[in-house]
């Protein structure tokens, strides 16, 4: 269903069980796949001559809310949900899964791998890479110029199943290691290794998350935390980090 005020150019290709909100935009070379939502005020398309090709694909069952905008050039896996005022700029591999919250603005030629969450307000800077299965909370701001203002970008690397916790700062060219924590308001200036909570101005590691425990329950281990919160997620990749964990013998 296209509500009568859209803009949907005849050269898009719009799959059956879409529909499009009012005053949405939707520009040619843009194909939106079954059965997904796009609220008003959206952009889906745009032009831009930093894209590396027009195509802009929007996998099916993604719901991309009111006065969002994601340029052409960009590749969108399925089930994506975004907040309100998202931006996703050119060039973008966003893998299946992904949630984008309110305002988050991901400056292009970035990669976020499959069903990572970004919270509100969170800044990705261009050519940032962020792993499958990861967290970044409100505020995270990733940058990318090691000397601004310049021609060199350095996007940061985070890995599968970080935790980035609230207004946490990450410099350019940083790598966060796999399953690693960032404690709150730190600034990132230099590799954190795998498994490590890393706090502080600059943040350095603290210890192996594996040792923490739930503040309400410490009987349990807080990381990895795939084996206490599974709420969103596929059965399939649940019933896996399951089986995972039992064969570790670290099932709660």
């Amino acid at each position: 269903m296209i509500h009568p005020t859209a803009l949907v150019c005849s050269s898009a290709k719009i799959d059956e069980g879409v529909e499009i909100g009012p005053y949405s935009i939707i520009h040619k070379h843009v194909w939106i796949r079954k059965n997904t939502k796009v609220g008003a005020y959206c952009e889906l398309g745009l032009p831009t001559p930093l894209a590396h090709n027009n195509q802009l694909e929007i996998g099916e069952n993604s719901v991309i809310r009111s006065h969002s905008v994601i340029y052409a050039g960009s590749k969108i896996g399925a089930g994506l949900h975004t907040g309100h005022h998202v931006c996703v700029r050119e060039n973008s591999d966003i893998a299946e899964g992904v949630q984008l919250g309110s305002r988050t603005d991901v400056q292009g030629d970035c990669s976020i791998g499959e069903y990572t969450k970004l919270h509100a307000d969170v800044h990705v800077g261009k050519q940032s890479t962020i792993g499958s299965f990861v967290w970044l909370f409100p505020e995270v701001l990733l940058t990318n110029d090691p000397m601004p203002p310049s021609e060199t970008l350095l996007g940061p690397v985070i890995e599968d199943y970080c935790v980035v916790a609230s207004k946490v700062l990450v410099f350019p060219g940083v790598r966060i290691g796999n399953n690693a924590v960032i404690g709150a308001g730190s600034v990132v200036k230099s590799h954190i290794p795998e498994w490590k909570l890393a706090i502080g101005n600059p943040a350095k590691p603290a210890c192996d998350v594996r040792i923490l425990r739930l503040p309400d329950n410490p009987r349990q281990k807080a990381y990895p935390w795939r084996n206490r919160f599974t709420r969103g997620y596929p059965k399939e990749i649940v019933q896996a980090w399951t089986e995972q964990a039992q064969a570790t013998g670290k099932s709660k």
